[in-house]
């Protein structure tokens, strides 16, 4: 079947977000001919379990004229921008934070002087969009011919600690586009931890790290290589040593004798050791297939899953319920766990149809009154884009709690995929006894997945708070739960150079505030990211306020980030912009002014679309099909505006028509093959493939990666060792950069 799907040409970049590409606007895809990367040189300073990564790229230009690029970058869930520049020849003009608004008014003013302007924001054009966004786009402008073009960006990361080891993953492996080359590449790391670190460790084994200094409190190690392939992301792991009992420490920071100083408090709390058994489990899985999840969040979150279904016993139960308009149920009771009944549910899940809107407050009533023991797991799957039902995150929120409470009250987890994820619903969610997990497009999901799945069997720890001292104050916690072999940690101000008591559960530690001699520059401003947070929350619960708004612009200035209520300005050069328009079923999405009182769509083939203005989002919409006999290429849609005074304004937007289906071929190098043998699979694929997935019956999705050595994409797999002998036919999906999915399939024997 031949399918046709469009997106935005001139910000495709924000859809696939590759990190640090650079494409040029008449490709869709990078085109080192065009435009290479020269160099990368990435910076990271690890303090505790606080990264904070600077990234600077220079890129070529291999054609005589002016040249302009659209640069994309999508950062890993909870990220702070905190520093953006570009350079026009050898003037570094960096970026200059301001109001939102006043912003979007200087760069307007600026770019019809015919002055380039950079605008750097979060999400499309309103506060509301950008609360849920962690996509970044920047047309940059002008390359001059046979030149180089700088861009310059550092955001900061909180590393969580799960099971006593943190993880970093820098996104370099390419998702959209199969393959990208830099010219050099460095990469330095500096990490500096006041609890004891165990082991140091690299995991993208593709990168040749070299350690310079490897101590209990401190690590150094460097990287410097020419004409690299980006074929993974580069990932470090530290492994703190087991406490015997929970230990605490205190690190601080004072900018100025006449404010406040800040402090961060770390409570590392040992593991526990392995449970063996256990009783039987009740989970309840709640899967969205509504249209906004399709493509990457509907690929990771069956891969998401099937990995928790695959690991139910068979003493265990589970349910599952799909929905997104309508809601359906697997089976009218729980179903036993065990390989073979989760195979069926994922069958059966796979048959189940996408539709347009998402009631997810009747999903969460079904999925409630479905529980009918103690000690249940109630699951969600989902971006938490509520559209058809109740849509204000605050009335589903407080719908759930108040039913949730006179439920059998099940643990309710969430594994939120997407850039877009309406966290802050999900949150309030998965504070019933739960826990939220956080995936964007360009994360690996592993190690966050194995944490979250892990907490399924486990309990927080209780009683933990840090105690009120007199010399402390705005004391904000930076997770919603602590379970053993993780970090409970705080963020606070302390008024004066003084002894303070520091206590959580049993832990305590007297300190001389500031603590040591050892710099901790990152915690003001981590300090003042979760004050903004707690403000932003507060808009959510209440709706937004003036004072409330004025703080968290205040704050944001002061101490230089990026949040939904101001930008970074770089003028005169680079011009930077957020999507205006999001390709869907495909659905066309506007925000115009609040002037505007109608919108109506004109396009190529004839078709004339009014759009619908959703309240609850503030956005323009419709939904639309192309012909079937519509050429491949890029076709123009043009949107005519009139606002409520009757003036009438003209817009062109662009798309992308692209109709033929990858083409993959699978092989393996032998038929028959024993149980708990590892199978090697190799696949080529149409040169505009963007991934590449393997099923087979009993084993979890395999992700094929491009392997340069082999010149195919490869994944492998283990037999289990209680698979039933006889022929298996292993299918491989290929989705490309449009969306097209093609498959091939290969039989492999299980001898006895």
């Amino acid at each position: 079947m031949r399918h046709r799907y469009l997106f935005a040409f001139a910000f495709a970049g924000c859809l696939f977000a590759d990190a640090g590409t650079l494409i040029p606007t008449t490709k869709q895809a990078p085109d080192p001919a065009i435009l290479s990367m020269e160099e990368m040189a990435i910076d990271i300073h690890i303090d505790g379990s606080n990264a904070r990564v600077l990234m600077r790229q220079i890129f070529a230009s291999h054609v005589p004229g002016v040249t302009e690029g659209n640069y994309t970058f999508a950062l890993p869930g909870g990220s702070l921008v905190s520093d953006f520049a570009v350079w026009d020849g050898v003037t570094r003009i960096p970026g200059v934070i301001l109001e939102r608004k006043r912003a979007e008014e200087l760069y307007e003013n600026i770019r019809l002087q015919a002055i380039d302007p950079g605008l750097l924001q979060m999400g499309e054009t309103d506060s509301d969009s950008a609360r849920r966004s962690t996509v970044f786009s920047a047309k940059v402008v002008p390359i001059p011919g046979y030149g180089t073009k700088r861009v310059e960006l550092e955001y900061h990361q909180r590393m969580p600690l799960e099971n006593l080891v943190s993880y970093l993953a820098i996104p370099l492996k390419p998702e959209a586009y199969r393959q990208q080359t830099v010219g050099r590449l460095w990469i330095t790391v500096d990490a500096q931890s006041a609890h004891s670190i165990e082991a140091f460790e690299h995991a993208g084994k593709s990168y040749p790290l070299t350690v310079h200094e490897k101590s209990a409190n401190k690590i150094r190690a460097s990287l410097d290589v020419r004409n690299f392939v980006l074929t993974e992301d580069f990932a470090i792991t530290l492994r703190r040593a087991a406490p015997k009992a929970a230990a605490l420490a205190v690190s601080a920071q004072r900018e100025t004798t006449t404010e406040p100083g800040y402090f961060e408090a770390a409570l590392v709390l040992p593991p526990e050791p392995a449970a063996q058994g256990g009783p039987a489990r009740r989970v309840t899985a709640l899967f969205d297939a509504s249209l906004s999840m399709q493509w990457d969040k509907l690929e990771r979150s069956y891969a998401a899953l099937a990995k928790l279904l695959t690991g139910l016993r068979a003493e265990d139960q589970f349910d599952l319920f799909v929905f997104n308009s309508a809601i359906a149920r697997y089976s009218p009771a729980p179903s036993p766990g065990g390989s073979a009944e989760a195979e069926k549910a994922l069958a059966w899940l796979k048959e189940q149809p996408l539709r347009g809107a998402t009631n997810l407050g009747a999903a969460l009533d079904a999925a409630l009154a479905a529980v009918t023991t103690d000690n249940a797991a109630l699951v969600l799957f989902t971006d938490g884009g509520a559209s058809d039902g109740e849509i204000r995150s605050g009335k589903i929120a407080d719908a759930y709690a108040k039913k949730w409470a006179v439920s059998k009250k099940p643990r309710t987890f969430v594994f939120a995929v997407g850039d877009d994820a309406n966290v802050n619903l999900l949150r309030a969610l998965a504070r019933h006894d739960g826990v939220l997990e956080t995936i964007n497009s360009t994360e690996t999901p592993d190690f966050k997945l194995n944490a979250f799945l892990s907490k399924l069997q486990r309990r927080p720890a209780a009683g933990l708070a840090l105690a009120a001292d007199p010399n402390l104050a705005d004391v904000y916690p930076l997770q919603e739960q602590t379970y053993s072999g993780s970090e409970a940690a705080w963020v606070g101000r302390y008024k004066q150079p003084a002894r303070t008591n520091f206590r959580a559960g049993v832990a305590q530690l007297t300190v001389a505030l500031p603590a040591s001699e050892t710099a901790h520059p990152q915690l003001p401003r981590a300090w003042a990211k979760a004050r903004v947070d707690a403000l932003l929350e507060k808009i959510e619960r209440d709706g937004e306020d003036r004072a409330t708004i004025d703080e968290i612009i205040r704050l944001s200035r002061k101490f230089k980030f990026v949040t939904p209520y101001t930008s970074f300005l770089a003028a005169p050069r680079a011009l930077l912009r957020p999507r205006l328009i999001r390709p869907g079923d495909p659905v066309l999405r506007v925000r115009t002014d609040k002037l505007i009182s109608s919108v109506v769509a004109v396009f190529p083939f004839g078709l004339v679309k009014p759009l619908k203005f959703l309240p609850g989002e503030d956005i323009w919409q419709t939904r639309f099909l192309a012909p079937s006999d519509m050429a491949d290429g890029t076709h123009s849609v043009n949107l005519v505006l009139r606002d409520k005074r009757g003036n009438t304004y003209k817009e062109a937007r662009t798309f992308v028509i692209v109709s033929k289906p990858p083409i993959v071929r699978p092989r393996l190098d032998k038929q028959n093959y024993r149980r708990g043998e590892t199978v090697e699979l190799r696949a080529s694929a149409s040169a505009a493939t963007r991934t590449i997935s393997a099923r087979m019956y009993g084993v979890a999705p395999v992700a094929l990666r491009w392997d340069p050595k082999s010149l195919a994409n490869t994944g492998r797999f283990v037999l289990p060792r209680d698979l039933a002998p006889g022929r298996y036919t292993i299918t491989v999906t290929a989705e490309d950069m449009a969306h097209n999915i093609g498959t091939g399939e290969v039989n492999l024997d299980v001898l006895p």
